[in-house]
């Protein structure tokens, strides 16, 4: 127990009515120590008579694991056995992978009970703990703050943010409005023959196959379909780099969302996916998954991927990565670098590459230095971040362009848009028949 701040303010006026009234009417000095051991004695009788703590009982549920990154809201709700106070305060307490909110949340009596909602988000893969709750109410008289403190140990696995892949696959990405049902005769959406078809007017004419046609005495058209079957490697670099958040959240784990969404969309429309993953060296390659059912194991393999504090060696990696892939195969390749001269090596290694596969070369969108460079400088210090920030933006840009030449599809997307765009480029190379 411990006073509230209407407590301490009577004690202050009574101090105060004290000084005055001694000055006034010396003689009638000995009032104010009366008061004051008054007002004593009914702040121990708030206290005596407040409702019990250890009859406080909390009825909270949390699932074993949670998505990094995204939002979670979970109901709660806190009884007394026998007396309950009008109004209480709560606040949680988290290790460092969960952000809860700092301030004391209030919670109003209703029917018997206290019923709130705790918001929880993660901002980084682990095991997070949800550690304890503090609980605070006044007595009957508001002069006394009674505090308890429950122990949780509350232990959630945080993921990669599974249920937002789904989500978004299905907003994104729906197998019967691209393939449909049956086949679909449209054009650039493949170039393996399916079957012959009669010709209307609603086809394209360049689908027409004129010897057909005449053996048969009328217009047959041919019906393509998308290849599938192709090969596509998720490349996840885990340096250093890919350990410093953005956004809030760190490059990785925005990495891992982004191919477990294009994971999902690929082994839906019948490709192969392969994860592979590097820092200093080559660490992590996995057999091709297909099919639905791959897709689980995907989920296994990049929730074992984690950022060391290592740096990465784009030239080892890349060469080896080169080695073990036999067939054309599209290649996403999720790094980052600081400036020009850290990104040679790897512009050289990716050169060699692109020769034979197809490179999505996924450039994370750094929002911080674009800020610092566009914010209008207020001191010198300012001009200094935004000079510094502008250079290594050209910097990036300039590394940008010469993977272009290179024939390299180069993708700097917002970073809350980066997987579904990645997904789109994906599709539409598919469709452009380039994979």
């Amino acid at each position: 127990m411990y006073p509230t701040a209407r407590l301490i303010t009577i004690l202050v006026l009574c101090v105060a009515l004290s000084i005055v009234l001694a000055l006034a009417w010396p003689q009638g000095w000995v009032w104010a120590p009366l008061v004051m051991l008054g007002v004593l004695g009914l702040s121990l009788f708030d206290g005596l008579f407040a409702p019990l703590s250890r009859t406080l009982k909390l009825d909270l549920k949390t699932p074993r694991s949670m998505g990094v990154g995204r939002d979670y809201v979970w109901p709660f709700s806190l009884t007394f056995t026998g007396r309950r106070p009008g109004a209480l305060e709560v606040r949680f307490g988290a290790n460092h992978l969960l952000i809860v909110s700092d301030t004391a949340q209030a919670i109003t009596d209703n029917e018997g009970a206290f019923h709130a909602e705790l918001a929880l988000k993660a901002h980084a893969r682990g095991v997070a703990v949800l550690e304890d709750i503090h609980i605070r109410y006044r007595g009957v008289l508001g002069l006394i703050w009674i505090q308890k403190r429950l122990t949780l140990d509350r232990q959630i696995v945080v993921t990669p943010d599974i249920e937002g892949v789904q989500h978004d696959a299905s907003e994104l990405f729906s197998y019967d409005s691209i393939y449909g049902v049956r086949v679909q005769n449209q054009l650039h959406n493949g170039s393996e023959f399916h079957a012959l078809r009669e010709y209307d007017a609603s086809q394209d004419p360049r689908r027409i196959d004129w010897r057909s046609s005449a053996r048969h005495l009328k217009l047959l058209s041919r019906e393509f379909q998308a290849e599938r079957n192709h090969h596509i490697v998720l490349a996840f670099d885990t340096g250093r780099l890919m350990g410093e958040p953005l956004l809030g959240i760190k490059r990785l784990d925005r990495a891992l969302y982004a191919g477990l969404l294009l994971g999902y969309c690929a082994l839906k429309i019948g490709d192969n996916i392969r994860s592979f993953a590097f820092a200093s060296q080559p660490y992590h390659i996995a057999p091709q998954v297909s099919g639905m059912q791959g897709y689980e194991v995907l989920k296994h393999q990049l929730s074992s991927l984690s950022d060391m504090a290592e740096e990465s060696n784009h030239t080892l990696a890349l060469a080896d990565l080169n080695s073990r892939i036999g067939r054309r195969s599209l290649i996403v390749l999720f790094t980052d670098f600081i400036d020009e001269i850290s990104a040679d090596l790897m512009l050289e290694a990716l050169n060699r590459l692109s020769k034979k596969h197809v490179i999505i070369f996924v450039a994370f969108r750094d929002e911080v230095l674009e800020d610092l460079a566009a914010k209008p400088p207020l001191t010198p210090e300012d001009v200094s971040r935004a000079i510094f920030a502008q250079r290594l933006l050209t910097q990036r840009e300039t590394v940008h362009a010469l993977l272009r030449r290179q024939g390299i599809e180069v993708l700097e997307a917002p970073t809350e848009q980066m997987a579904t765009l990645i997904v789109t480029k994906y599709l539409a190379l598919k469709q452009a028949d380039r994979l």
